[in-house]
């Protein structure tokens, strides 16, 4: 007996049905794991800035006073200026802080998404020497902890702030900070919301790259929860000195009082 067997494949239509089921399930997964690496980057910012901060405090523990923001033209390095620094908003100055991390053409220190890490410090000049308080060795004991003054001010909101000031108590979550840090986020090559924008007014350049780099333009600063809502974007990563901690461990230190 013969016996006939008869082999078949799937159809055109099968096919496409099946193509598009394994389309769809892939796509269910590619949100979760974009949403994933976008979270591990946020940690790995914020351990980045914990790093930094420790850094900076153990500079000043050693120094008695806070390093001055590395320019794109120091290569990484703090730039000091007659009586105070080259600029007072800049980037963390990791090769004098000898910090490892990605860095760009002009040295600066990158964060997860490719951008140099901000750093701003305290220009105030409370004794009227002419030196800036917070990065002159023995500044800070010649002004005393009582009459230290540090301008860094950080607002919940850019909304009716001025250049120096939050628009109330309410949004001030810092009006004494000696020292900031921060990062732009993902979208550091391009935002408009009032919040992002008050983290950065003008730009730096002068380094051998030839490029510019956006930094803050006065001494107010934005903190708040992330947020994707349409002109109210946020997501800049932003740290600050408390005086008090600062104090503290200088005392401990012997640099104070």
């Amino acid at each position: 007996m013969n016996h006939r067997i008869t082999q078949r494949g799937f159809s055109l239509v099968e096919l496409s049905i099946v193509i598009l089921i394994m389309g769809l399930l892939l796509g269910g997964l590619m949100m979760p794991l974009s949403v994933q690496r976008e979270n591990a980057r946020l940690r790995d910012g914020a351990d980045q800035l914990a790093t930094i901060e420790a850094a900076i405090e153990g500079f000043a523990l050693v120094n008695g006073r806070l390093p001055c923001p590395a320019t794109p033209a120091s290569g990484g390095v703090a730039s000091p200026a007659a009586g105070g620094c080259t600029t007072q908003h800049g980037f963390v100055p990791a090769s004098t802080l000898d910090l490892n991390g990605q860095r760009n053409a002009d040295n600066l220190l990158l964060d997860p998404w490719g951008s140099p890490v901000r750093y701003s410090v305290s220009r105030t000049d409370s004794n009227t020497d002419g030196t800036w308080d917070f990065v002159t060795a023995g500044e800070m004991r010649a002004v005393t902890m009582a009459a230290l003054q540090p301008d860094l001010v950080i607002c919940s909101t850019a909304a009716g702030s001025s250049g120096s000031a939050c628009a109330s108590n309410n949004e001030t979550l810092s009006s004494s900070a000696p020292a900031v840090l921060y990062s732009l986020g993902k979208d550091w090559s391009s935002f408009s919301s009032p919040d992002q924008q008050e983290n950065v007014g003008t730009t730096l350049g002068g380094g051998p790259s030839g490029s510019t780099y956006r930094v803050a333009v006065d001494v107010v600063f934005v903190s708040r929860s992330s947020s994707r809502l349409a002109g109210g974007e946020f997501d800049d990563l932003v740290i600050w000195m408390s005086p008090n901690s600062l104090y503290g461990r200088l005392v401990d230190a012997g640099h104070l009082p």
